[in-house]
Protein backbone atom coordinates (compact mmCIF):
# COMPACT_ATOMS: atom_id res chain seq x y z
CA UNK A 1 0.00 0.00 0.00
CA UNK A 2 2.80 2.57 1.01
CA UNK A 3 4.30 2.16 -2.19
CA UNK A 4 1.51 2.23 -4.56
CA UNK A 5 1.37 6.12 -2.63
CA UNK A 6 4.81 7.17 -2.96
CA UNK A 7 3.82 5.95 -6.72
CA UNK A 8 1.37 7.50 -7.10
CA UNK A 9 2.37 10.53 -5.48
CA UNK A 10 5.32 10.55 -7.72
CA UNK A 11 3.30 10.21 -10.83
CA UNK A 12 1.37 13.21 -9.72
CA UNK A 13 4.17 14.98 -9.49
CA UNK A 14 5.22 14.01 -12.75
CA UNK A 15 2.34 15.02 -14.73
CA UNK A 16 1.75 18.54 -12.91
CA UNK A 17 3.09 21.83 -13.69
CA UNK A 18 6.47 23.20 -12.72
CA UNK A 19 7.58 27.14 -11.62
CA UNK A 20 7.31 28.32 -14.98
CA UNK A 21 10.63 29.56 -16.53
CA UNK A 22 9.85 29.50 -20.60
CA UNK A 23 14.21 29.17 -20.92
CA UNK A 24 14.30 25.49 -20.01
CA UNK A 25 12.80 24.33 -23.37
CA UNK A 26 14.82 26.96 -25.61
CA UNK A 27 18.14 24.74 -25.64
CA UNK A 28 16.12 21.59 -26.88
CA UNK A 29 13.41 21.41 -29.86
CA UNK A 30 11.45 18.72 -27.63
CA UNK A 31 12.87 20.14 -24.05
CA UNK A 32 15.27 18.88 -21.99
CA UNK A 33 14.32 15.76 -19.34
CA UNK A 34 13.79 16.99 -15.70
CA UNK A 35 12.45 13.87 -13.98
CA UNK A 36 12.46 9.90 -15.37
CA UNK A 37 9.66 8.43 -13.49
CA UNK A 38 9.61 4.03 -13.96
CA UNK A 39 6.68 2.25 -12.92
CA UNK A 40 7.22 -1.27 -13.15
CA UNK A 41 4.12 -2.94 -12.64
CA UNK A 42 3.35 -6.93 -11.52
CA UNK A 43 2.11 -9.64 -13.85
CA UNK A 44 -0.80 -9.00 -12.89
CA UNK A 45 -2.13 -5.71 -12.42
CA UNK A 46 -5.18 -5.76 -10.55
CA UNK A 47 -6.78 -2.12 -10.83
CA UNK A 48 -7.19 -2.75 -14.38
CA UNK A 49 -8.78 -6.19 -14.83
CA UNK A 50 -12.08 -6.50 -14.70
CA UNK A 51 -12.58 -9.46 -12.63
CA UNK A 52 -10.22 -8.37 -9.77
CA UNK A 53 -12.65 -9.20 -7.03
CA UNK A 54 -13.48 -12.87 -8.82
CA UNK A 55 -9.99 -14.10 -8.78
CA UNK A 56 -8.61 -11.24 -6.51
CA UNK A 57 -7.10 -13.92 -4.07
CA UNK A 58 -5.56 -15.88 -7.22
CA UNK A 59 -3.78 -12.48 -8.27
CA UNK A 60 -2.46 -11.43 -5.44
CA UNK A 61 -0.76 -14.92 -4.49
CA UNK A 62 0.90 -14.63 -8.23
CA UNK A 63 2.28 -11.24 -7.49
CA UNK A 64 3.41 -12.23 -4.26
CA UNK A 65 5.09 -15.35 -5.89
CA UNK A 66 6.90 -13.15 -8.64
CA UNK A 67 9.91 -11.74 -8.12
CA UNK A 68 8.66 -7.66 -9.30
CA UNK A 69 11.21 -6.35 -11.96
CA UNK A 70 13.73 -3.54 -10.03
CA UNK A 71 13.40 -0.31 -11.13
CA UNK A 72 16.93 0.86 -10.87
CA UNK A 73 17.38 -2.18 -13.19
CA UNK A 74 14.54 -0.75 -15.60
CA UNK A 75 16.28 2.44 -15.39
CA UNK A 76 19.73 1.79 -16.70
CA UNK A 77 18.12 -0.14 -19.76
CA UNK A 78 16.78 3.07 -21.32
CA UNK A 79 18.83 5.33 -23.13
CA UNK A 80 17.42 9.05 -22.03
CA UNK A 81 19.17 10.81 -18.81
CA UNK A 82 18.04 13.72 -16.51
CA UNK A 83 19.42 16.68 -18.17
CA UNK A 84 19.60 15.39 -21.55
CA UNK A 85 17.51 17.22 -24.72
CA UNK A 86 14.31 14.80 -25.14
CA UNK A 87 14.53 12.21 -28.48
CA UNK A 88 11.11 10.56 -29.85
CA UNK A 89 13.72 8.30 -31.38
CA UNK A 90 15.72 7.36 -28.26
CA UNK A 91 12.76 6.65 -26.41
CA UNK A 92 11.42 4.63 -28.99
CA UNK A 93 15.02 2.45 -28.99
CA UNK A 94 14.69 2.42 -25.62
CA UNK A 95 11.48 0.73 -25.57
CA UNK A 96 12.48 -1.71 -28.39
CA UNK A 97 15.59 -2.42 -25.88
CA UNK A 98 13.17 -3.54 -22.68
CA UNK A 99 11.07 -5.23 -24.79
CA UNK A 100 13.56 -7.59 -25.49
CA UNK A 101 14.13 -8.27 -22.44
CA UNK A 102 12.15 -12.33 -22.07
CA UNK A 103 10.91 -10.98 -18.56
CA UNK A 104 9.23 -7.81 -19.69
CA UNK A 105 5.62 -8.24 -21.36
CA UNK A 106 4.72 -4.54 -22.09
CA UNK A 107 6.31 -1.81 -21.82
CA UNK A 108 5.59 2.08 -22.94
CA UNK A 109 8.03 4.99 -22.95
CA UNK A 110 6.73 8.73 -23.11
CA UNK A 111 7.19 11.88 -22.71
CA UNK A 112 5.00 14.47 -20.53
CA UNK A 113 5.32 18.33 -21.32
CA UNK A 114 5.82 20.68 -18.47
CA UNK A 115 4.75 24.01 -17.75
CA UNK A 116 8.62 24.91 -17.89
CA UNK A 117 9.16 23.74 -21.25
CA UNK A 118 11.09 20.76 -20.29
CA UNK A 119 9.73 17.16 -19.96
CA UNK A 120 9.12 13.93 -17.22
CA UNK A 121 9.66 11.13 -19.28
CA UNK A 122 7.41 7.98 -18.28
CA UNK A 123 8.57 4.64 -18.58
CA UNK A 124 5.85 2.15 -17.89
CA UNK A 125 6.31 -1.56 -17.69
CA UNK A 126 4.09 -4.86 -16.96
CA UNK A 127 6.31 -8.57 -15.85
CA UNK A 128 6.06 -11.73 -18.03
CA UNK A 129 5.37 -14.34 -15.40
CA UNK A 130 9.01 -15.91 -14.59
CA UNK A 131 9.60 -18.49 -12.50
CA UNK A 132 8.60 -21.39 -14.81
CA UNK A 133 8.25 -25.15 -13.86
CA UNK A 134 8.30 -27.35 -17.33
CA UNK A 135 7.30 -30.79 -17.30
CA UNK A 136 8.29 -31.83 -20.27
CA UNK A 137 7.06 -34.78 -22.29
CA UNK A 138 6.54 -36.16 -26.15
CA UNK A 139 3.44 -37.92 -27.76
CA UNK A 140 4.44 -37.95 -31.59
CA UNK A 141 5.88 -41.31 -30.90
CA UNK A 142 3.59 -42.56 -27.98
CA UNK A 143 3.90 -40.91 -24.40
CA UNK A 144 7.53 -40.57 -23.00
CA UNK A 145 8.90 -38.21 -20.43
CA UNK A 146 11.75 -35.76 -21.60
CA UNK A 147 12.50 -33.87 -18.53
CA UNK A 148 11.83 -31.69 -15.80
CA UNK A 149 12.99 -27.71 -16.01
CA UNK A 150 13.18 -25.49 -13.08
CA UNK A 151 13.88 -21.65 -13.98
CA UNK A 152 12.98 -18.21 -12.21
CA UNK A 153 13.88 -15.69 -15.39
CA UNK A 154 14.72 -12.81 -13.02
CA UNK A 155 16.19 -13.44 -9.98
CA UNK A 156 15.88 -10.66 -7.32
CA UNK A 157 14.12 -8.58 -10.53
CA UNK A 158 17.61 -7.92 -11.60
CA UNK A 159 17.59 -9.52 -15.38
CA UNK A 160 19.41 -12.88 -13.94
CA UNK A 161 18.16 -16.07 -14.91
CA UNK A 162 18.93 -19.26 -12.89
CA UNK A 163 17.92 -22.68 -14.48
CA UNK A 164 18.01 -26.71 -13.59
CA UNK A 165 16.82 -29.09 -15.67
CA UNK A 166 17.09 -32.50 -17.17
CA UNK A 167 16.12 -33.58 -20.31
CA UNK A 168 16.16 -36.55 -22.35
CA UNK A 169 14.78 -36.26 -26.24
CA UNK A 170 16.25 -38.65 -28.67
CA UNK A 171 20.11 -38.93 -28.54
CA UNK A 172 20.09 -36.09 -26.67
CA UNK A 173 19.86 -36.13 -22.70
CA UNK A 174 21.23 -33.48 -20.24
CA UNK A 175 21.56 -32.91 -17.03
CA UNK A 176 22.89 -29.40 -15.46
CA UNK A 177 22.25 -26.23 -14.95
CA UNK A 178 22.30 -22.72 -16.14
CA UNK A 179 22.93 -19.07 -14.93
CA UNK A 180 22.69 -16.08 -16.90
CA UNK A 181 22.81 -12.65 -15.90
CA UNK A 182 21.87 -8.88 -18.43
CA UNK A 183 24.15 -6.07 -16.78
CA UNK A 184 27.22 -7.78 -14.97
CA UNK A 185 28.13 -6.34 -12.18
CA UNK A 186 26.06 -3.39 -13.35
CA UNK A 187 27.73 -3.39 -16.88
CA UNK A 188 26.26 -3.89 -20.20
CA UNK A 189 27.81 -7.36 -20.10
CA UNK A 190 25.80 -10.17 -20.46
CA UNK A 191 27.46 -13.16 -18.88
CA UNK A 192 26.39 -17.03 -19.36
CA UNK A 193 27.64 -19.99 -17.73
CA UNK A 194 26.28 -23.42 -18.36
CA UNK A 195 27.67 -27.14 -17.27
CA UNK A 196 26.08 -30.51 -17.05
CA UNK A 197 26.24 -34.51 -18.49
CA UNK A 198 25.30 -35.97 -21.45
CA UNK A 199 24.54 -39.66 -22.18
CA UNK A 200 28.49 -39.39 -23.34
CA UNK A 201 30.20 -37.30 -21.00
CA UNK A 202 30.30 -33.47 -19.71
CA UNK A 203 29.58 -30.44 -21.39
CA UNK A 204 30.56 -26.64 -20.63
CA UNK A 205 29.86 -23.45 -21.59
CA UNK A 206 30.95 -19.94 -20.60
CA UNK A 207 29.96 -16.70 -22.42
CA UNK A 208 30.62 -12.63 -22.26
CA UNK A 209 28.81 -10.37 -24.56
CA UNK A 210 28.57 -6.74 -24.92
CA UNK A 211 25.89 -6.25 -27.28
CA UNK A 212 25.31 -3.40 -29.54
CA UNK A 213 22.81 -0.83 -27.53
CA UNK A 214 19.79 -0.76 -29.54
CA UNK A 215 20.49 1.30 -32.83
CA UNK A 216 22.57 3.76 -31.50
CA UNK A 217 25.92 1.21 -29.66
CA UNK A 218 28.80 1.79 -31.22
CA UNK A 219 30.85 -0.83 -30.15
CA UNK A 220 30.14 -4.62 -29.32
CA UNK A 221 32.41 -7.76 -28.25
CA UNK A 222 31.70 -11.28 -27.59
CA UNK A 223 34.09 -14.23 -26.01
CA UNK A 224 32.93 -17.76 -26.00
CA UNK A 225 34.01 -21.22 -25.38
CA UNK A 226 32.28 -24.51 -24.81
CA UNK A 227 32.96 -28.16 -25.06
CA UNK A 228 31.00 -30.79 -25.45
CA UNK A 229 30.61 -34.43 -25.81
CA UNK A 230 27.88 -35.64 -27.37
CA UNK A 231 25.73 -38.00 -29.73
CA UNK A 232 24.74 -37.15 -33.07
CA UNK A 233 21.88 -39.32 -34.88
CA UNK A 234 21.46 -40.16 -38.51
CA UNK A 235 17.92 -41.63 -38.82
CA UNK A 236 17.30 -44.69 -40.82
CA UNK A 237 14.78 -45.64 -43.48
CA UNK A 238 11.70 -47.09 -41.96
CA UNK A 239 11.17 -50.67 -41.68
CA UNK A 240 14.83 -51.53 -40.82
CA UNK A 241 15.95 -53.76 -37.56
CA UNK A 242 17.78 -50.41 -36.36
CA UNK A 243 16.08 -46.83 -36.36
CA UNK A 244 19.39 -44.53 -36.02
CA UNK A 245 23.00 -45.00 -36.27
CA UNK A 246 24.77 -43.00 -33.46
CA UNK A 247 28.16 -40.89 -33.56
CA UNK A 248 29.81 -39.87 -30.54
CA UNK A 249 32.12 -36.73 -30.56
CA UNK A 250 33.81 -34.25 -28.68
CA UNK A 251 32.99 -30.06 -30.21
CA UNK A 252 35.21 -27.30 -28.72
CA UNK A 253 34.78 -24.31 -29.85
CA UNK A 254 36.17 -20.59 -28.85
CA UNK A 255 35.46 -16.65 -30.51
CA UNK A 256 36.31 -13.46 -29.54
CA UNK A 257 35.08 -10.66 -31.59
CA UNK A 258 35.35 -6.96 -31.29
CA UNK A 259 33.03 -5.11 -33.66
CA UNK A 260 32.50 -1.33 -34.44
CA UNK A 261 29.87 0.49 -36.47
CA UNK A 262 29.76 3.70 -38.68
CA UNK A 263 27.15 5.63 -39.57
CA UNK A 264 23.80 6.79 -38.45
CA UNK A 265 20.74 5.01 -36.94
CA UNK A 266 18.94 3.47 -40.10
CA UNK A 267 22.47 2.95 -42.28
CA UNK A 268 24.78 1.15 -40.20
CA UNK A 269 28.05 0.03 -41.59
CA UNK A 270 29.88 -2.84 -39.17
CA UNK A 271 33.38 -3.47 -39.01
CA UNK A 272 34.55 -6.63 -37.27
CA UNK A 273 37.62 -8.82 -36.60
CA UNK A 274 38.05 -11.88 -34.31
CA UNK A 275 39.69 -15.36 -33.91
CA UNK A 276 37.90 -18.39 -33.18
CA UNK A 277 39.27 -22.08 -32.66
CA UNK A 278 36.93 -24.67 -33.11
CA UNK A 279 37.86 -28.79 -32.96
CA UNK A 280 35.28 -32.08 -33.59
CA UNK A 281 36.77 -34.90 -32.94
CA UNK A 282 35.33 -38.46 -32.99
CA UNK A 283 38.54 -40.78 -32.62
CA UNK A 284 38.72 -40.62 -29.25
CA UNK A 285 35.59 -42.22 -28.58
CA UNK A 286 37.41 -45.96 -29.46
CA UNK A 287 33.57 -47.99 -29.68
CA UNK A 288 33.28 -45.51 -33.20
CA UNK A 289 29.77 -45.44 -34.55
CA UNK A 290 26.86 -47.57 -32.80
CA UNK A 291 22.98 -48.60 -33.43
CA UNK A 292 19.77 -48.24 -32.31
CA UNK A 293 16.88 -50.08 -32.01
CA UNK A 294 13.60 -48.70 -31.18
CA UNK A 295 14.38 -45.57 -31.34
CA UNK A 296 15.98 -46.47 -27.40
CA UNK A 297 18.75 -44.49 -27.28
CA UNK A 298 19.59 -45.35 -23.90
CA UNK A 299 21.10 -49.20 -25.51
CA UNK A 300 23.27 -49.07 -28.13
CA UNK A 301 25.61 -51.47 -30.13
CA UNK A 302 28.12 -51.42 -32.53
CA UNK A 303 27.66 -50.44 -35.77
CA UNK A 304 28.06 -53.14 -38.74
CA UNK A 305 30.46 -52.11 -41.49
CA UNK A 306 27.06 -51.61 -43.75
CA UNK A 307 25.79 -48.72 -41.33
CA UNK A 308 28.84 -47.34 -40.18
CA UNK A 309 30.56 -46.89 -43.83
CA UNK A 310 28.13 -44.55 -45.27
CA UNK A 311 29.08 -41.65 -42.42
CA UNK A 312 33.06 -42.54 -42.39
CA UNK A 313 33.32 -39.30 -44.69
CA UNK A 314 31.95 -37.12 -42.38
CA UNK A 315 33.39 -37.91 -38.76
CA UNK A 316 37.11 -37.76 -39.53
CA UNK A 317 37.03 -34.89 -37.11
CA UNK A 318 37.98 -31.23 -38.02
CA UNK A 319 40.23 -28.89 -36.58
CA UNK A 320 41.28 -24.72 -37.48
CA UNK A 321 41.85 -21.57 -35.92
CA UNK A 322 40.71 -18.74 -38.00
CA UNK A 323 41.32 -14.96 -38.14
CA UNK A 324 37.88 -13.59 -39.17
CA UNK A 325 37.12 -10.73 -40.53
CA UNK A 326 33.10 -8.93 -40.63
CA UNK A 327 31.48 -6.42 -42.83
CA UNK A 328 28.09 -5.67 -42.56
CA UNK A 329 25.20 -3.12 -43.68
CA UNK A 330 21.92 -2.35 -41.31
CA UNK A 331 19.18 -0.25 -42.99
CA UNK A 332 16.76 -1.44 -40.49
CA UNK A 333 13.80 0.63 -38.56
CA UNK A 334 10.86 -0.99 -36.79
CA UNK A 335 7.54 -0.74 -36.67
CA UNK A 336 5.23 -2.55 -33.85
CA UNK A 337 2.86 -4.94 -34.86
CA UNK A 338 0.58 -6.64 -32.28
CA UNK A 339 -0.73 -10.34 -32.75
CA UNK A 340 1.63 -11.77 -34.97
CA UNK A 341 3.50 -14.64 -33.37
CA UNK A 342 1.77 -13.89 -30.13
CA UNK A 343 -1.97 -13.78 -29.80
CA UNK A 344 -2.42 -10.05 -28.38
CA UNK A 345 1.47 -9.40 -27.58
CA UNK A 346 3.65 -6.81 -29.32
CA UNK A 347 6.40 -7.39 -31.21
CA UNK A 348 8.98 -5.39 -33.56
CA UNK A 349 9.13 -5.78 -36.70
CA UNK A 350 12.30 -4.90 -38.82
CA UNK A 351 11.78 -3.08 -41.80
CA UNK A 352 14.38 -2.78 -44.17
CA UNK A 353 17.61 -4.84 -45.03
CA UNK A 354 20.78 -6.27 -43.38
CA UNK A 355 23.94 -8.15 -45.19
CA UNK A 356 26.78 -9.67 -42.86
CA UNK A 357 29.52 -10.99 -44.75
CA UNK A 358 32.21 -12.90 -42.85
CA UNK A 359 35.58 -14.17 -44.16
CA UNK A 360 37.73 -16.24 -42.14
CA UNK A 361 41.38 -17.76 -42.90
CA UNK A 362 42.70 -20.31 -41.01
CA UNK A 363 46.31 -20.26 -39.12
CA UNK A 364 47.92 -23.65 -39.35
CA UNK A 365 50.77 -22.33 -36.87
CA UNK A 366 48.53 -21.54 -33.70
CA UNK A 367 47.32 -25.42 -33.43
CA UNK A 368 48.37 -27.98 -30.89
CA UNK A 369 48.88 -30.59 -33.84
CA UNK A 370 49.94 -28.58 -37.09
CA UNK A 371 49.61 -32.07 -39.17
CA UNK A 372 46.08 -32.45 -37.92
CA UNK A 373 45.35 -28.42 -39.00
CA UNK A 374 42.93 -27.88 -41.73
CA UNK A 375 44.44 -25.29 -44.31
CA UNK A 376 41.27 -23.34 -45.42
CA UNK A 377 39.42 -20.38 -46.16
CA UNK A 378 36.25 -20.10 -44.56
CA UNK A 379 33.25 -17.78 -45.63
CA UNK A 380 29.80 -17.08 -44.68
CA UNK A 381 27.14 -13.93 -46.05
CA UNK A 382 23.27 -13.82 -44.73
CA UNK A 383 21.36 -11.17 -46.07
CA UNK A 384 17.68 -10.22 -44.54
CA UNK A 385 15.11 -7.53 -45.86
CA UNK A 386 11.32 -6.88 -44.31
CA UNK A 387 8.44 -5.15 -45.40
CA UNK A 388 5.20 -3.97 -43.26
CA UNK A 389 3.39 -2.07 -46.12
CA UNK A 390 -0.29 -1.82 -44.75
CA UNK A 391 -1.81 -4.92 -42.77
CA UNK A 392 0.73 -6.77 -44.32
CA UNK A 393 4.24 -8.25 -43.12
CA UNK A 394 6.87 -10.12 -45.17
CA UNK A 395 10.23 -10.68 -43.86
CA UNK A 396 13.19 -13.51 -46.19
CA UNK A 397 16.68 -14.15 -45.06
CA UNK A 398 19.09 -16.24 -47.48
CA UNK A 399 22.32 -17.42 -46.43
CA UNK A 400 25.13 -19.06 -47.30
CA UNK A 401 28.41 -20.62 -45.98
CA UNK A 402 31.77 -22.80 -47.18
CA UNK A 403 35.14 -23.31 -46.77
CA UNK A 404 38.17 -24.12 -49.06
CA UNK A 405 40.42 -26.47 -48.20
CA UNK A 406 43.81 -25.89 -49.63
CA UNK A 407 45.78 -29.24 -49.31
CA UNK A 408 45.35 -33.03 -48.30
CA UNK A 409 42.65 -35.59 -48.98
CA UNK A 410 39.39 -32.82 -48.82
CA UNK A 411 41.05 -30.46 -50.73
CA UNK A 412 38.27 -28.33 -52.85
CA UNK A 413 35.63 -26.99 -51.51
CA UNK A 414 33.31 -28.44 -48.78
CA UNK A 415 30.75 -28.16 -45.90
CA UNK A 416 28.44 -26.01 -47.67
CA UNK A 417 25.50 -25.08 -46.44
CA UNK A 418 22.70 -23.06 -47.67
CA UNK A 419 19.11 -22.01 -46.59
CA UNK A 420 16.34 -19.34 -47.47
CA UNK A 421 13.49 -18.65 -45.29
CA UNK A 422 10.22 -16.38 -46.14
CA UNK A 423 8.03 -15.28 -43.94
CA UNK A 424 4.70 -13.28 -44.57
CA UNK A 425 1.92 -12.50 -42.20
CA UNK A 426 -1.50 -10.66 -43.22
CA UNK A 427 -4.19 -9.22 -40.74
CA UNK A 428 -7.07 -8.46 -42.79
CA UNK A 429 -9.31 -5.58 -41.30
CA UNK A 430 -12.76 -7.60 -42.39
CA UNK A 431 -11.38 -10.39 -39.84
CA UNK A 432 -9.33 -8.40 -37.27
CA UNK A 433 -9.16 -11.52 -34.90
CA UNK A 434 -7.45 -13.37 -37.61
CA UNK A 435 -3.36 -13.40 -38.55
CA UNK A 436 -2.74 -15.42 -41.80
CA UNK A 437 0.44 -17.11 -41.54
CA UNK A 438 2.79 -18.29 -44.74
CA UNK A 439 6.33 -19.68 -44.60
CA UNK A 440 8.48 -21.07 -47.47
CA UNK A 441 11.62 -22.61 -46.39
CA UNK A 442 14.72 -24.70 -47.77
CA UNK A 443 17.99 -26.18 -47.14
CA UNK A 444 20.69 -28.02 -47.96
CA UNK A 445 24.51 -29.16 -47.70
CA UNK A 446 27.31 -30.34 -50.08
CA UNK A 447 30.55 -31.87 -49.88
CA UNK A 448 30.02 -32.15 -46.19
CA UNK A 449 32.78 -33.45 -43.80
CA UNK A 450 31.06 -32.91 -40.74
CA UNK A 451 27.90 -35.06 -39.52
CA UNK A 452 24.54 -33.89 -41.43
CA UNK A 453 21.62 -34.73 -42.59
CA UNK A 454 17.89 -33.19 -42.58
CA UNK A 455 14.28 -34.83 -42.39
CA UNK A 456 11.12 -33.83 -43.42
CA UNK A 457 8.90 -34.49 -39.94
CA UNK A 458 8.87 -32.86 -36.82
CA UNK A 459 7.61 -29.87 -34.74
CA UNK A 460 8.51 -27.05 -37.41
CA UNK A 461 8.80 -29.04 -40.38
CA UNK A 462 5.87 -31.16 -41.79
CA UNK A 463 3.93 -31.41 -38.69
CA UNK A 464 1.86 -34.65 -39.34
CA UNK A 465 5.08 -36.28 -39.28
CA UNK A 466 7.75 -37.55 -37.03
CA UNK A 467 10.55 -35.62 -36.49
CA UNK A 468 12.82 -39.18 -38.60
CA UNK A 469 10.71 -38.96 -41.14
CA UNK A 470 12.19 -39.00 -44.70
CA UNK A 471 15.83 -38.29 -44.42
CA UNK A 472 18.12 -36.66 -46.95
CA UNK A 473 20.47 -33.39 -47.63
CA UNK A 474 17.97 -31.03 -49.56
CA UNK A 475 14.78 -30.09 -48.84
CA UNK A 476 12.09 -27.66 -49.18
CA UNK A 477 8.88 -26.83 -47.59
CA UNK A 478 5.72 -24.37 -47.45
CA UNK A 479 3.13 -24.03 -44.77
CA UNK A 480 0.11 -21.61 -44.32
CA UNK A 481 -1.75 -21.60 -40.79
CA UNK A 482 -4.72 -19.55 -39.88
CA UNK A 483 -3.95 -18.20 -35.99
CA UNK A 484 -7.10 -16.97 -34.43
CA UNK A 485 -7.44 -15.07 -31.37
CA UNK A 486 -10.67 -15.78 -29.19
CA UNK A 487 -10.96 -13.98 -26.06
CA UNK A 488 -8.98 -13.56 -22.50
CA UNK A 489 -11.09 -15.45 -19.77
CA UNK A 490 -10.73 -14.00 -16.42
CA UNK A 491 -10.51 -9.84 -17.15
CA UNK A 492 -7.25 -10.82 -18.78
CA UNK A 493 -5.81 -13.61 -16.63
CA UNK A 494 -4.68 -15.55 -20.24
CA UNK A 495 -4.92 -15.25 -23.39
CA UNK A 496 -6.68 -18.23 -25.67
CA UNK A 497 -6.88 -18.96 -29.45
CA UNK A 498 -7.33 -21.54 -32.42
CA UNK A 499 -5.08 -22.37 -35.20
CA UNK A 500 -5.15 -24.31 -38.55
CA UNK A 501 -2.30 -24.96 -40.48
CA UNK A 502 -1.29 -27.48 -43.85
CA UNK A 503 2.06 -28.51 -44.30
CA UNK A 504 3.89 -29.57 -47.42
CA UNK A 505 7.16 -30.23 -48.51
CA UNK A 506 9.81 -32.83 -49.97
CA UNK A 507 13.05 -33.89 -49.00
CA UNK A 508 15.95 -35.59 -52.37
CA UNK A 509 18.30 -37.61 -51.20
CA UNK A 510 21.79 -35.71 -52.68
CA UNK A 511 24.99 -37.36 -50.72
CA UNK A 512 23.18 -37.87 -47.45
CA UNK A 513 23.86 -40.90 -45.66
CA UNK A 514 20.74 -43.36 -45.36
CA UNK A 515 18.68 -40.83 -47.52
CA UNK A 516 15.93 -41.27 -50.15
CA UNK A 517 14.02 -38.92 -52.38
CA UNK A 518 10.46 -38.37 -50.58
CA UNK A 519 8.55 -37.41 -52.86
CA UNK A 520 5.68 -34.45 -52.03
CA UNK A 521 4.83 -35.14 -48.04
CA UNK A 522 1.45 -32.97 -47.20
CA UNK A 523 0.05 -32.80 -43.44
CA UNK A 524 -2.60 -30.80 -41.85
CA UNK A 525 -3.62 -30.21 -38.31
CA UNK A 526 -5.33 -28.13 -35.89
CA UNK A 527 -4.58 -26.43 -32.17
CA UNK A 528 -5.36 -24.71 -29.38
CA UNK A 529 -2.74 -21.53 -28.95
CA UNK A 530 -2.30 -20.60 -25.22
CA UNK A 531 -0.74 -17.05 -23.86
CA UNK A 532 -0.29 -16.51 -19.87
CA UNK A 533 -0.33 -14.27 -18.43
CA UNK A 534 -2.80 -12.11 -20.76
CA UNK A 535 -0.78 -9.66 -23.27
CA UNK A 536 2.62 -12.15 -23.23
CA UNK A 537 4.36 -12.49 -26.23
CA UNK A 538 5.07 -16.16 -25.45
CA UNK A 539 2.62 -18.98 -26.87
CA UNK A 540 2.04 -22.82 -25.69
CA UNK A 541 0.58 -24.67 -28.65
CA UNK A 542 -1.63 -27.69 -28.47
CA UNK A 543 -1.78 -29.06 -31.91
CA UNK A 544 -2.96 -32.21 -33.55
CA UNK A 545 -1.86 -33.17 -36.99
CA UNK A 546 -2.14 -35.81 -39.69
CA UNK A 547 -0.41 -36.95 -43.06
CA UNK A 548 -2.87 -36.49 -45.71
CA UNK A 549 -0.81 -38.38 -48.44
CA UNK A 550 0.87 -41.32 -49.15
CA UNK A 551 0.44 -44.60 -47.72
CA UNK A 552 -0.23 -42.90 -43.74
CA UNK A 553 -2.83 -40.30 -44.91
CA UNK A 554 -5.00 -40.09 -42.22
CA UNK A 555 -3.55 -42.53 -39.67
CA UNK A 556 -1.13 -42.25 -37.17
CA UNK A 557 -1.86 -38.43 -35.79
CA UNK A 558 1.08 -36.67 -34.12
CA UNK A 559 0.13 -34.63 -31.09
CA UNK A 560 2.34 -31.93 -29.97
CA UNK A 561 2.83 -29.65 -26.94
CA UNK A 562 5.33 -26.97 -27.28
CA UNK A 563 6.35 -24.29 -24.91
CA UNK A 564 6.98 -21.40 -27.90
CA UNK A 565 5.62 -20.45 -31.28
CA UNK A 566 8.09 -22.34 -33.42
CA UNK A 567 7.36 -20.08 -36.74
CA UNK A 568 7.91 -16.59 -37.30
CA UNK A 569 9.84 -13.67 -36.85
CA UNK A 570 10.22 -13.74 -32.90
CA UNK A 571 11.81 -17.49 -33.30
CA UNK A 572 13.31 -16.36 -36.23
CA UNK A 573 15.06 -18.56 -39.34
CA UNK A 574 17.20 -21.12 -36.79
CA UNK A 575 16.76 -24.71 -37.97
CA UNK A 576 18.30 -27.12 -35.59
CA UNK A 577 19.64 -29.58 -38.05
CA UNK A 578 21.57 -26.99 -40.08
CA UNK A 579 22.42 -25.38 -36.76
CA UNK A 580 24.25 -28.18 -35.25
CA UNK A 581 26.59 -28.46 -38.56
CA UNK A 582 27.15 -25.22 -39.18
CA UNK A 583 30.29 -23.71 -38.18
Amino acid sequence: MARSFCRALILITALGAATPSGLVGQECAEGRISFIFVNSRPVFDTANLSSGKSFGWFFDFANWLHMETDEDFIGREILLRVGDCYDAFLASESERIIRQLGFIASVDVFAVPQADGSVHVIVDTQDEWTLQVTVRARFDEGYEFNGLDVTEENVLGKGISARGFYRERREAREIGGELQTARFLGTRWDAQLRAGETRVGPFFQQAFVYPFVGEVGRYAATQFYTRREDLFAYALPDGGEYTHVVAPFLRERAVFTFAGRLGDAGRLTTLGLGISRENLDFARFADGPEVVRNRDFANTEPAPAELSGPISSQIQGTSATRLNFTLGQRNLRFERRAGLDALRGVQDVPVGSEATLTLGRSLSFLGPDIEKEDDDFFGSVRVFGGLAPGRWVLAGTVAFQARRVHAGPREGWRDAIGEIDIFTYWQPAALHRHTFFARVSGGSGWSMTVPFQLTLGGASNLRGYTQDHAPGDRRLMASLEDRMYLWSPGGGLFDLGLTAFVDAGAVWRGKAPFGADSGLGVSAGAGLRIGFPGGTRGVIRIDLAFPINGPDAFTEPVFRVTASELLGLLRGPADFQLSRSRR
